[in-house]
């Protein structure tokens, strides 16, 4: 089923369907963590300035691979209401948990030396990831970049499920994907024959190896 050597070669292919963003105010924003690797080679064929998107995934304590939300580096909270109501998370746990993570991220993004910009006005917003399952990961990227205000939000992704690219397309201005699968995927890693976990230490290598990796002042 592997259609990727890696996410880097993944992110090259997808560089090839984007020769029109070139030359345009394109801020190029992978979805931490898996999204960066991806983004990079992006970034450098539109020569664009990488700013990781700033949000980060909220785990039900007890069962961690299930994901109820993402916060921003503002504190601002994208939740999954129903499957909140389904693992009865009280209120004062979910903002518990909210802030800790908050907390993280914003420790994260300092050690890998991005600054987010106050606003995203007048730029188009290109949000990369690894692929899409549900679509829900990159609906609360979309949800964060639009309260950062950009004025055009795209999004780009080597493989997704046809019925995440419909569900994110509602909520983002396009959605560009080299591969759009209509039977289940399972997982994202199926489709790539070296996927490894990446830490933060790992983005903030990969960051380094760019020099647009710092986003200069609006």
């Amino acid at each position: 089923m592997s259609r990727f050597s890696n996410r880097e070669q993944a992110g090259q292919q997808l560089a090839t369907q984007l020769p029109h963003f070139q030359n345009q105010q394109v801020l190029v924003m992978p979805v931490p963590n898996g999204g960066v690797p991806v983004a990079l080679p992006v970034a450098k064929a539109l020569k664009a300035t990488v700013l990781p998107v700033p949000i980060r995934s909220l785990n039900v304590p007890w069962q961690q691979e299930t994901i109820f939300g993402y916060v921003t580096h503002q504190g601002e909270m994208v939740l999954n209401q129903p499957l909140v109501g389904q693992m009865r998370l009280t209120l004062p746990e979910v903002h518990r948990i909210a802030r800790k993570e908050q907390l993280t991220l914003q420790s994260d993004l300092e050690s890998w030396g991005a600054v987010v910009r106050d606003s995203l006005q007048g730029k188009t917003a290109l949000l990369i990831d690894d692929g899409m399952h549900s679509g829900w990961t990159m609906f609360s990227a979309v949800e964060a970049v639009r309260h950062l205000g950009a004025s055009r939000i795209v999004v780009a992704v080597p493989v997704t499920h046809f019925r995440a690219k419909r569900f994110v397309s509602r909520h983002c201005d396009e959605v560009i994907a080299l591969l759009t699968e209509d039977i289940a995927l399972y997982q994202i890693g199926n489709y790539y024959e070296d996927f490894p976990e990446l830490t933060s230490a790992d983005i903030k290598h990969l960051l380094k190896t760019v020099s647009s990796a710092r986003p200069t002042a609006a």
